[in-house]
């Protein structure tokens, strides 16, 4: 038996000539040429292969299959109204969860120094969760969690009709205590496979990962394989235990700023080997978005520009 498909229009037609037991009647309220609704009303019954309503030389009455029908028709229109409310409710009301991702060191910027910019939440509630890329994302781009609304991370998203946003470009690379370095001279990234570097566990290929540098003087960047005694599942603990004189770590600058400002902890190389990634906020459409999604994305966007913006004040043109 073949499946009877019904639209919502349709229903509405039926319901409205119901009312008014007049086509002419009927197409006024709703707007439509006569010669329409009736049309409606003919193929809806040559659908259903039953009359809904009796036409007399006056008026309309429903038929015993039309009064019948018609209390199922009116309790759709109203389900359907109520549905078409809590879809424009739910797009338009600031209320609700925002959930947002980043990699550890990322999330804990978010939570230091972005999220309470953000004024006026209300209703709205925000909850971070960590994303550790792993190697293969870096180059294959990055999967969106189903449970996500906004992603900050190092990598282009993998599903194109996702929206990226490219904040700024990330240097990183080598960085150790200089108590380390001077038990452990290195001069360049070919020494790194006699040293003790600190893994990061989402990155591990046979044992090791992969760390990527530009080659002095070039912008042709190469792969090195890196091993250690210690591996960390964030980015975060990594450093912990660079700065505690363990190895090395590969890492943002940004994260060790103020370790480098004080001297704490020093670049391995004193060449410009970093390797320049882009920092990228990714997001559905804004067209897809609840209006909560586009306060909270607004507002984390325009604060890590201005911060951004600010940090960039005096300092050289990035990849110089």
């Amino acid at each position: 038996m073949r499946k009877l498909q019904i639209k919502p229009r349709e229903l509405k037609i039926v319901s409205v000539i119901a009312a008014t037991r007049s086509i002419g009647d009927a197409a006024a309220l709703l707007g439509m040429a006569q010669a329409n609704v009736s049309k409606y009303l003919s193929d809806f019954e040559a659908r259903v292969g039953l009359k809904v309503f009796e036409r007399t030389t006056r008026h309309l009455a429903l038929t015993q299959f039309g009064e019948s029908l018609l209390p199922y028709i009116n309790r759709s229109l109203k389900q359907n109204e109520r549905l078409i409310n809590f879809i424009g409710d739910y797009k338009h009301e600031k209320r609700g969860k925002v959930t947002i991702y980043a990699p550890t060191g990322i999330i804990t910027y978010l939570a230091r120094y972005v999220i309470h910019e953000i004024k006026n939440l209300e209703d709205i509630h925000i909850s971070l969760k960590t994303y550790n890329l792993s190697t293969n994302e870096f180059y294959e781009g990055v999967t969106f969690p189903d449970d996500c609304d906004i992603l900050i991370t190092y990598a282009q998203p993998k599903d194109e009709n996702l929206v990226a946003s490219t904040l700024t470009k990330y240097s990183i690379t080598a960085f150790a205590t200089p108590q380390y370095i001077k038990n452990h001279p290195i001069n360049s990234p070919d020494d790194l496979i006699n040293h003790s570097c600190i893994l990061i566990d989402s990155m591990i290929v046979d044992d090791a990962n992969i760390w990527r540098f530009r080659a002095h003087q070039s912008d042709q960047i190469r792969d090195y394989k890196v091993t250690g005694n210690y591996i960390c599942d964030n980015t975060h603990a990594a450093l912990e235990l660079a700065r505690n004189h363990l190895g090395i770590v590969f890492a943002p600058k940004e994260s060790l700023q103020k370790e480098i400002e004080q001297g704490l902890m020093v670049p391995c190389f004193t060449h410009q080997e970093e390797w320049w990634l882009d920092l990228v906020t990714i997001f559905r459409k804004r067209e897809y978005q609840p209006l909560r999604v586009q306060y909270v994305l607004d507002g984390v966007m325009n604060t890590l520009r201005k911060q951004i913006e600010q940090a960039a004040v005096g300092q050289p043109a990035q990849g110089s």
